[in-house]
């Protein structure tokens, strides 16, 4: 099953866990778009929270401004 569309993805990440071939051994050179990276490709509760908190607050104030 894919991803849903518009989750934040982890990003870079110079472990590599995955065993493809990445750009670069630099830290934030370490990322490959492609389904298989799950190192660099996954979705997770911890990145996503602060995401969505961060838009809600954005949200909050931009309803007082308006």
């Amino acid at each position: 099953m894919p991803p849903i569309p518009g989750f934040l993805v982890g990003g870079p990440n110079p472990g590599q866990q995955d065993n493809l071939e990445y750009p670069s051994k630099v830290p934030d050179m370490s990322y490959v778009d492609d389904t298989k990276s799950y190192a660099s490709n996954e979705i997770a509760i911890n990145w996503n929270a602060a995401f969505a908190y961060l838009v809600n607050g954005i949200e909050a104030i931009e309803n007082q401004v308006n």
